[in-house]
This record gives C-alpha cells, sequence and structure tokens, in this order.
C-alpha cells in the first residue's frame, strides 16, 4: 500500500506503507530526502539517501508495490506515483524521519515539505492517494495526521468568526472612554501576541508593563533532542541537529522575544565522558552554563531508562541555583518498557515541574514554555528584539556544512570534522563563501570527497541551499578538505579552529 497525508499547518507530509495502529511505530531513523516535481511543479514523488543501516528487510513494506525502487548501488530509495523522471529535485531542509515498528520494519516516513510546496496546487498529485485521519490519535506513536475540514464548514466558521469580531470592536468603542491608560496598554500587550500556528514562535501573552527576561540552560546526555527543541520552539532553525551523539560542541544561544518576555534559550554540548580535549571541552562547557541559570531544563529521553549518565548530570542539576525543570522528551515513543519511565526520572532529584513534550512532533511546547516565561525575574530585554542567535552568519553556515558531513558519512569520520570559514565576500551576483573542513586521517580526506568529488559535491549542495535560506540570497560555496592530524587532541589545534574556553564562556 502506498498512502499520503497532509498537516499543512506544520507544514509536514506523511507517507505510509500499512496502515497504522496506536502505539505501532516505536523507533524512528533520520536520513536526507528530496521531493520530486513534474515539470509544472508539483510533488509527484521523494527520494531518500540511505546508507547501509537499513536492510532489505526493514524495507519490506516501502518496496512492496509498483511505485518503489532502490538503486541498491548508491542506496537511494525513489518513490513516486508515475513512471516518469522529474523535472527538479528539491532538496529538503530538514531531514526525513522514517518511522519503525519493534520489528525495525519501515512503516512510513515524515517530510518537513517547504512552504512553498505545501499548496493544493503542488500536492495536486497527490491528491487521489491522500487520506485524513481524526486528530484524537494524535498523541499516540508515529505521524500525528490532521483531518481537512470541509470547505464549507470552514466558510460557516469564518462568518462567524467575523461576526463575532464585528460585535467585539462594537462593545471596545462603547467602553473605549472608560478605559484608563494602563488598560489600554495591557490590550496592546494582548493584541500584539496571537495564538501559535505551524511552524512559528510559540507565543506568550503578559501585560506589557511585566517584562521577565533570563536564561534557560537546556542539559542532558546527547541525543536526548535539545537542539530539536530550541529549533522547535525559536520557530526557525539556529542549531544543526543530527542523529549523531555530540552535535553540539559549544554553547548556543537562541533568543525568544515575545510580548512582555525575552527568554535566552542555551543549547548546550551532550554531557558525556570524554575521551579527547574537545570532549573535555564540550563537558566543560556544558557544565558551566548551570551557575548563571535562572531555570535548568534537564532534558532526557522517556522511551529510554535512566542511564549512570542520567543521574550524574541529574546530580549536577540539583547543586545548581536555577528553577529545575524535568523535560521528559520523546513522549511519541513507546518504552522499551511498558510501565515506562517516569517514576525512576522522578527519583533522580526533587523537579519544581515535569513537563512531558515531543520536541520533534511540538508537543507540549506551549505549556513548557508558559511554566518556564512563569519563573522568569523581571528585567529588561537583554538583546535587540529582532535578534534570534548569538551566532553570527559565519559561524552558523560553518555549522550547517558539518550538519550535512555528519548526515552523509559514517563510524569516526563525523566526530573528527571541523569546520573554518577561509573566506567570505560580498559580490554582485552573489556571496562567495570558501570553507575547509578539516580531518584528521587521510582516509577520512578520501571518504569526504568521495569517488570524484561525488560525496563533497553532495555535502556542498545540501549546505548551500541551508546558508541560501539563512542568507536570502544566492551564495556560491567552494569547499576544500585538509589533515589535520589529532586536532582534538592538540589545544593550538583546538584554539586555531574557534573551539576556546574563553570564547563560550
Amino acid at each position: 500500500m502506498l498512502a499520503f497525508s497532509h498537516d499543512p499547518d506544520a507544514g509536514t507530509l506523511y507517507v505510509y506503507f500499512t496502515e497504522l495502529e496506536a502505539g505501532q511505530a516505536v523507533e524512528s531513523l533520520e536520513y536526507p530526502a528530496h521531493l520530486l516535481l513534474d515539470a509544472e511543479g508539483r510533488v509527484f514523488g521523494l527520494r531518500l539517501a540511505l546508507d547501509d543501516e537499513v536492510t532489505l528487510a526493514q524495507l519490506d513494506l516501502a518496496l512492496d508495490s509498483d511505485y518503489e525502487r532502490l538503486d541498491m548501488e548508491s542506496g537511494r530509495l525513489t518513490i513516486c506515483i508515475a513512471d516518469e523522471a522529474p523535472a527538479r529535485s528539491v532538496p529538503l531542509s530538514e531531514t526525513a524521519i522514517l518511522d519503525l515498528d519493534r520489528n525495525e520494519t519501515v512503516l512510513g516516513i515524515e517530510l518537513a515539505v517547504p512552504e512553498w510546496l505545501r499548496t493544493p496546487e503542488a500536492l495536486a498529485r497527490l491528491a487521489p492517494l491522500m487520506v485524513a485521519l481524526d486528530d484524537d490519535e494524535a498523541g499516540g506513536d508515529g505521524p500525528v495526521v490532521f483531518e481537512i475540514e470541509d470547505e464549507a464548514d470552514e466558510a460557516d466558521e469564518a462568518d462567524e468568526a467575523d461576526e463575532a469580531d464585528e460585535a467585539d470592536e462594537a462593545d471596545e468603542a462603547d467602553e473605549a472612554d472608560t478605559k484608563t491608560p494602563s488598560d489600554h496598554a495591557e490590550a496592546g500587550a494582548e493584541q500584539q501576541a496571537p495564538a501559535a500556528q505551524g511552524k512559528k514562535p510559540i507565543t506568550v501573552s503578559l501585560p506589557r508593563a511585566m517584562v521577565r527576561s533570563g536564561f534557560v540552560a537546556l542539559v542532558g546526555k546527547p541525543n536526548v533532542g535539545k537542539s530539536t527543541l530550541l529549533n522547535a520552539l525559536l520557530g526557525q532553525k539556529v542549531a544543526i541537529v543530527s542523529p549523531r551523539p555530540q552535535t553540539t560542541r559549544v554553547p548556543m544561544r537562541g533568543i525568544l522575544t515575545k510580548p512582555g518576555a525575552q527568554i535566552i534559550f542555551i543549547d548546550t554540548p551532550g554531557i558525556h565522558q570524554p575521551s579527547h580535549a574537545l570532549g573535555k571541552l564540550m563537558v566543560d562547557l556544558a557544565e558551566k552554563t548551570l551557575p548563571g541559570a535562572d531555570v535548568i531544563g534537564f532534558m532526557v529521553d522517556i522511551s529510554q531508562p535512566p542511564s549512570q549518565l542520567d543521574q550524574r548530570i541529574a546530580a549536577q542539576v540539583q547543586r545548581a541555583r536555577g528553577k529545575k525543570l524535568l523535560i521528559l522528551n520523546k513522549v511519541d515513543m513507546r518504552p522499551r518498557d511498558p510501565g515506562g519511565y517516569l517514576d525512576e526520572y522522578r527519583a533522580l532529584g526533587p523537579w519544581e515541574l515535569e513537563l512531558a513534550i515531543s520536541a520533534r512532533r511540538r508537543l507540549g511546547l506551549a505549556t513548557l514554555l508558559d511554566e518556564i516565561v512563569a519563573r522568569m525575574p523581571e528585567g529588561p530585554p537583554l538583546y535587540p528584539d529582532e535578534q534570534l542567535t548569538d551566532q553570527s552568519e559565519q559561524q552558523l553556515a560553518a555549522e550547517f556544512v558539518r550538519e550535512k558531513v555528519l548526515y552523509n558519512t559514517q563510524h569516526e569520520v563525523p566526530h573528527a570534522v571541523a569546520v573554518e570559514v577561509e573566506e567570505w565576500e560580498e559580490r554582485e551576483q552573489a556571496t562567495f563563501i570558501r570553507m575547509t573542513i578539516n580531518v584528521e586521517r587521510d582516509g577520512q580526506k578520501a571518504i569526504l570527497i568521495g569517488s570524484g568529488g561525488s560525496m563533497l559535491k553532495k555535502i556542498g549542495t545540501a549546505a548551500r541551499y541551508e546558508i541560501e535560506r539563512m542568507l536570502g540570497r544566492q551564495i556560491f560555496l567552494e569547499l576544500w578538505v585538509k589533515v589535520r592530524p589529532n586536532w582534538r587532541d592538540d589545544p593550538s589545534a583546538l584554539g586555531w579552529l574557534g573551539y576556546r574556553a574563553k570564547d563560550w564562556s
């Protein structure tokens, strides 16, 4: 079977290879993906860049029709509803999520679709295979699918909303002469805080005169979803994410400014047992964020039992002065133990509050943000309203390149990579950027370049898309690969590549 469903608000397209039951999807994998368009710009398929971690047995359902084909040599899985060559291939900025059952069989795929491809016209060719499920099933395992309302119903609701608005405006006009200046200020603050929709930042309505600002440290072991949560809260990608542990190397500040509140989230490196100087620096920087944080979000993977590392991090959090929240991420994943692990995580320390969320599916984030804002001290904003992160464009661009290396390479290569910007020049037609990807061994360099430069080209193409989206203009990206032996244990090399404690403390 092959079916699709579309959530236009979240900008997500789901592909199904079987009829899903509640709790059937318990694991996930992430891989780069492209949407395939016809000559009229309509989506009629997708292509995944898989690796040798995915077996044919896992793809049993995905390959059980005439719509799919797998290129064994390249690892590309193509799913098309028509036997035709695409006129255009659009790389997706976020990786596709493959949902797996207990037998590790791929049940379906979740794709983050660019806004310009979310229209009914762009998805018209998929319409015959579209299905809609009731949103009562949201919150269980597997893809969250929203039923599409009938257009007539939507029109009726819109008319009712317009009539209600007109009545409210009339009432407000009658009351205007009796309102005090402070009443008008509070009303203005409420009007500037609309409800969050889709992937826009979650909003909080507070009185204009009451400004809350402070720091929130997101801490936890590697790969629990800290960067995914930061991006979801901000509504924009500022932190790279990947399935690899230790993706984040230095603290990243994401700034969320709303009427009456400015929250500075600090996405920290995952605390782990370091095996080299870079790892020690990452752990030191993560731990140094704790004393100065107003709120500490200890983030855990609720689908897995607590480890000794979780216990160690929890103990460090308890010694800090900030308000301590236990953030239970990945509630959309079925736990190994049917009884769950909530009591075990609770026992790691006294928590002011426990919140269950799914950063990946944006479940529970509005409540989380409300609770964080309520615990912020009063004070002036610490950053300009329009600033979203403390990272420069050059730093973010280098991180986007490293992210694509993480997705496209295996084994020891991802962690042995450091990217530095060698040249950044604004030219008439485009921004020229030259970067060097540093590795530790000749074998790693060969892997990154690939046969005939194929891997380096693949990484560059994916990174260029991210950088152009960030800058809003065309770029020319030139990548080079250089061997810098054992740079992760060389203090001078760490400083040269931008990994110095004084720069991130």
